[in-house]
């Protein structure tokens, strides 16, 4: 790493600090954000009381049914439930069935018991296990998601509990003139008035649109707002459970603003408050998302807890939220429109769906990057390659072919800076003394000058390559393209490759490293190193400066740590861009000439210098102060 590259990267860092101290808010803003969060705490606190107490009448509940039936006549029990479930008695009790929505793309199944989209099975894709093992014939094909614990209903405070605890009654399509492929349910408060749920999944999508009905409900409900409950527990798809966490967390849009995360590393429980309106909430797992849509935005105030799943292999994250709908008064009935993506996290297939819903992806700071170069390019390649080992040669190839006139350019300035170097030690050897430090920096700046060199000339072509750099690092373990694609030893380019693994437990070893070794990773730093060898043959340390071939070694060994349980595909990537870096270094090597550099710097010396506007004007104010002095 020579100079340039050290001074583009402290740059960098200026650049962030300097980002995160002027946009760092007042003391007012401060105060007003601290008040918002109390008021907030306030909201969230009585919606969590509100949850106990239904949970408990509901444990309450179904132990008193369950000793009434033994102890106490029909009769009694008919009564209690009666005082219990007021209008709503006759769906407190039930059976649960299912009833399936199908296309092209995905299998929808839904539940009478809360009249909910129960659980959704993905055609096309398959989970990790399925797809080491397919010819286990008691494999359930597809990917599943929802399915198990998800609860979805509306809040009723007038008999304390929600709707997912009532049964619905399955509407006749005949009669209801239900749209082509749908399906309704409805939950009686009496014989005119009552809310239903119709659902209707369209040909070719991943959407199941939903429409909730509350004919003649003004009367019974008393809230001020719907208040929306939806959780479900997520289940494991990748290969391993503790990568896949990394990237499952919590993703809301506020309505015409910034879309927000959840952390995905928490170790604990988690409450996310959602501040303003929200157009949209997912509930994202590394590949596949699970989104709540709102045709009108969600009312702020809402929460989302996300808590993890410990000493169970099979599931992720458990995720619960609260959102609030808007509700007039002054109808007595009326209709509110949501919908439920269920599909994978692809980034056109995501971006179909509006709302800015391919947000989802977290691409990173640079994802403007993936979005207008990387992900066309990736996408044009892919239309006639089915190789993705062959489409990220390719893909390096031109990005790498892209980005050569500023490889060729930083080279250069690094050369002319190596050739003047023996000129720059000479004037060290000129001005020792530390008074003489101005003297010195002011004829090292002549020099540079009377020679034709910008010493940050290195810099610029370095920082436009950084940021592709850090876009081709969130691109690749956010790209669904990868997942279960294999290439070589690699069975899954979106994972690691595991050349040799063990299931015992090593101190330290297994928390940093993990319980395998990735081959592509190896290569990587391998590579990385040898790339280090180079330009440290290029250059020379300055004095005072750390030994740099000791901290790029220092650096190339920590890499094999921090990417051996990452994406196979992108240490592949970087292994090639590594490979190709050192046969450019190769190529213009020979293309350029410490001698012809120094011949054109001697030359560059004689040539009269032409004066800045800025310079002529200091030294003609230079010449009239010494004129008044005298």
């Amino acid at each position: 790493m020579d100079k340039n590259t050290i001074t583009g990267t402290v740059l960098i860092a200026f650049l962030i600090i300097g980002y995160y101290y002027f946009t760092q808010p007042s003391e007012e803003e401060r105060a007003q954000m601290m008040r918002h969060q109390d008021s907030l705490r306030e909201v969230y606190e009585e919606q969590r009381r509100a949850k106990e107490d239904f949970e408990q009448h509901k444990q309450g509940q179904d132990q008193f049914v369950e000793e009434s039936s033994e102890q106490k006549p029909d009769s009694v029990n008919v009564k209690k439930i009666q005082q219990q479930y007021g209008r709503y008695a006759d769906a407190a009790e039930g059976d649960e069935q299912f009833d399936v929505l199908e296309n092209d793309l995905i299998t929808a199944r839904f539940s009478n018991k809360g009249g909910k989209l129960y659980a959704v099975n993905l055609k096309e894709y398959k989970t990790y296990n399925e797809y080491v093992s397919e010819d286990d014939s008691d494999t359930v094909h597809g990917v599943n998601l929802l399915g198990g614990d998800v609860e979805f209903g509306l809040l009723l405070s007038e008999i304390g509990m929600s709707t997912d605890d009532l049964y619905f009654t399955r509407v006749d399509r005949q009669t209801a003139s239900l749209p082509k492929n749908s399906i309704a349910y409805r939950l009686y408060a009496d014989e005119f008035s009552y809310i239903e749920f119709v659902y209707t999944l369209p040909e070719d999508s991943y959407v199941v649109d939903m429409n909730m009905n509350m004919v003649n409900m003004s009367q019974h409900i008393r809230d001020l707002m719907y208040n929306l409950h939806w959780e479900a527990t997520l289940s494991v798809t990748e290969k391993t459970k503790d990568a896949e966490n990394m990237y499952t967390n919590a993703v809301w849009k506020y309505y015409e603003d910034d879309v927000e995360t959840s952390s995905p590393r928490s170790d604990s429980e988690e409450i996310e408050e959602l501040k303003g309106r929200v157009s949209w909430l997912a509930f994202k797992q590394h590949f596949f998302s699970t989104v709540i849509i709102a045709d009108e935005p969600f009312e702020r105030d809402g929460t989302v807890t996300i808590s993890p799943v410990a000493d169970d292999t099979s599931h992720l994250k458990h995720f619960a939220a609260n959102l609030f709908i808007n509700r007039d008064r002054t109808q007595k009935s009326e209709s509110k429109k949501l919908s439920f993506y269920v599909g994978p996290n692809h980034y056109y297939t995501l971006k179909e769906q509006g709302k800015g819903l391919e947000d989802i992806l977290d691409l990173g700071w640079f994802g403007f990057i993936t979005k207008l170069l990387i992900l066309p390019i990736f996408n044009w390649l892919n239309s006639f390659i089915s190789n993705y080992g062959l489409i990220i040669l390719l893909l390096t190839i031109i990005i790498k072919v892209i980005l050569f006139p500023l490889t060729f350019k930083s080279y250069l300035s690094t050369a002319r800076m190596r050739v003047l170097k023996p000129q720059i030690d000479e004037l060290g050897e000129k001005f020792t003394k530390k008074e003489d430090a101005m003297k010195k920096q002011q004829a090292t700046m002549n020099l540079y000058k009377r020679a034709g060199i910008n010493p940050m000339g290195g810099c610029l072509p370095m920082l436009i390559q950084f940021p592709i750099l850090i876009a081709m690092f969130r691109f690749f373990p956010a790209s669904i393209e990868l997942r279960q694609e294999s290439f070589l030893w690699a069975e899954d380019l979106s994972s690691f490759d595991a050349i040799v693994s063990w299931s015992t437990q090593i101190p330290l070893v297994s928390n940093f490293y993990g319980n395998h070794i990735s081959l592509f990773t190896l290569l990587m730093a391998g590579s990385m190193i040898i790339v280090n060898q180079f330009n440290s043959a290029n250059t020379t340390t300055a004095p005072g400066m750390p030994n740099m071939k000791v901290m790029m070694l220092m650096m190339s060994v920590m890499m094999v740590f921090w990417f051996n349980s990452y994406s196979s595909g992108l240490s592949y990537y970087y292994f090639l861009a590594n490979l190709i870096t050192i046969a450019q270094t190769l190529i213009i090597r020979q293309m350029i000439d410490d001698n012809d550099i120094l011949k054109k710097i001697e030359k560059n010396k004689k040539k009269p210098k032409k004066k800045s506007n800025f310079q002529a004007r200091l030294e003609k104010m230079a010449r009239e102060q010494q004129k008044i002095k005298k």
